[in-house]
């Protein structure tokens, strides 16, 4: 009997989440250290590599093998190699991220839409994003206490997240399936259809603030935490709520349900959101603010990924639909930073942290409105 899919995968999806938890402190980093112009920048460069991570091994692939394997240890050979170099050197650090991102997301596309029914969808996303809670508590919990003990220095993050990529060169791809190759062929084609377009609201909504929301994110944990390492401690005891509120009800969700645990998760999430804006007047409306993201979050993430992969299932091959959607999203990103940054830098911090994060309340509850029509429409494939 075949494992099931996440089993298969938990060396990679631990390593993943662990390893994710670096956008969190890099960021935070970055804003410290450049303020909001650097980290804009930072952030647009980091979006721009990550969605390359993913389409570059696309367009390879039409002359090349490509396993997912062997593309997760070189999405974790980015960091391992690159983030020795990173203090100092932002760029450094964007091209590590998001190289790592990109093409260890690009790989685990490919290996969940390949090989997942849609009734098969809820089960698999809890059990993961439980997985990944709980690396990344482990890993926020190691990367904090280096931090106080080197009295903040920046280098104890790169170099604890370059040694945390190790393990997932040599161990995370072992257990993974093979998949069939996959190379682009009509990606316009996917463009032109109807069911396409219909997406293209929804991608907006989920993407088009994301650069947004993490400078923002950076920016609350600066002005109410001040130091990286109070970060991480804060995140780590958060994250503890999600992971206890996640393994809990793990069992309770399926494809029945989706629309509702998804409804559930977007209006706490909104309240979150909000209490990053009530952080200018009283910082610990920030504390606050990352409680509610970690007890819901992950709920709301393991929704959106059930949601992800069932708009995706249109017409087309695999590799041109991956990406399509991932170039689409990248112009989301730049376009909603540009514009973030274009209208909103002479404005007082305050003032630009107060309207970001009513409009991230906003986005969540239209996404959730948005994504329940396409919850329970039945899938085309």
């Amino acid at each position: 009997m075949h494992k099931p899919l996440e089993k298969r995968l938990l060396p990679f999806i631990a390593c993943q989440g662990a390893m994710s938890t670096l956008i969190g402190f890099g960021s935070v980093l970055v804003f410290a250290q450049l303020g909001m112009a650097g980290s804009v920048a930072y952030t647009a460069l980091m979006l721009t590599v990550a969605m390359g991570g993913i389409v570059l091994p696309l367009i390879l692939g039409r002359f090349l093998t490509l396993r997912p394997a062997r593309l997760i240890q070189l999405a974790f050979a980015c960091p391992a190699l690159l983030l020795w170099f990173a203090d100092g050197r932002p760029w450094v650090l964007a091209l590590a991220t998001g190289g790592f991102l990109g093409i260890s997301w690009g790989a685990r596309h490919r290996l969940e839409l390949s090989l997942l029914q849609d009734a098969q969808r809820d089960s698999y996303a809890t059990h993961v994003t439980v997985l990944t809670v709980f690396s990344s508590l482990l890993a926020t919990l190691a990367v904090a206490g280096m931090l106080t003990w080197l009295d903040e220095a920046p280098v104890a993050i790169y170099a604890s997240y370059a040694l945390l990529a190790l393990p997932g060169v040599f161990w995370a791809g072992r257990q993974v399936p093979e998949t069939p190759a996959m190379g682009l062929q009509s990606p316009w084609k996917v463009v032109r259809h109807k069911a396409f377009l219909a997406c293209l609201p929804l991608y907006f909504l989920e993407s088009g603030l994301l650069g947004m929301a993490m400078v923002l994110g950076a920016s609350g944990a600066v002005s109410s935490l001040g130091h990286a390492s109070r970060y991480g401690w804060v995140a780590s005891a958060a994250t503890v709520v999600g992971a206890i509120a996640l393994l809990a009800l793990r069992r309770h969700r399926h494809d029945g349900n989706r629309i509702g645990w998804m409804g559930a998760a977007g209006s706490v999430l909104a309240v979150g959101q909000g209490m990053l804006g009530a952080s200018v007047w009283w910082p610990g409306f920030y504390i606050l603010h990352l409680l509610l993201l970690a007890a819901v979050q992950p709920f709301w993430l393991a929704s959106e990924q059930v949601l992800n992969q069932r708009v995706m299932d249109l017409q087309g091959s695999l590799a041109d639909r991956i990406a399509i959607r991932e170039v689409v999203l990248w112009l989301f990103r730049l376009g909603g930073l540009g514009l973030f940054w274009w209208l909103l830098q002479d404005w007082p911090p305050q003032r630009t942290l107060m309207l970001g994060a009513a409009l991230m309340a906003l986005t969540t509850i239209l996404e959730w409105a948005l994504g329940r029509s396409w919850l329970r429409q039945v899938p085309a494939r």
